[in-house]
C-alpha cells in the first residue's frame, strides 16, 4: 500500500512531466484544473487533494497565474504557465 508521502511524490513527478509535455510537445502554455485532477486521480488523490497539492507546488514545479472563469464554482480553472520561468530552469528551450 502506498503511503501519503509516496503518493505525493508520485503526483509531483507526474504533474511536472505533464507540464513539460504541454510546453515542449503540445506548444501550449496552460494546464486546466481537469488535467490536474486527472493526474491526481491516477496518483491516488481526490480532486480536492490534487488541486490543493498542485497549488502548493507553485514556485517548485511550476510558475504562472491561476485564472477563474466568470461562472466557475472553483477557485481556479486554468493556469497560464510562465514559460520564461521554465526556460530559466532549463526545462524548455529558450527562443
Amino acid at each position: 500500500m502506498s503511503t501519503p508521502v509516496a503518493i505525493g511524490h508520485h503526483f509531483r513527478r507526474e504533474v511536472r512531466a505533464k507540464i513539460l509535455r504541454i510546453l515542449n510537445h503540445q506548444g501550449l502554455a496552460h494546464i486546466s484544473r481537469e488535467e490536474v485532477e486527472r493526474v491526481g486521480k491516477d496518483s491516488g488523490l481526490s480532486s480536492e487533494e490534487a488541486t490543493y497539492e498542485f497549488l502548493r507546488l507553485k514556485g517548485v514545479v511550476w510558475e504562472g497565474a491561476t485564472i477563474r472563469a466568470n461562472d466557475s464554482e472553483h477557485e481556479w480553472d486554468v493556469v497560464q504557465l510562465d514559460v520564461s520561468w521554465f526556460q530559466r530552469r532549463g526545462d524548455t528551450p529558450s527562443p
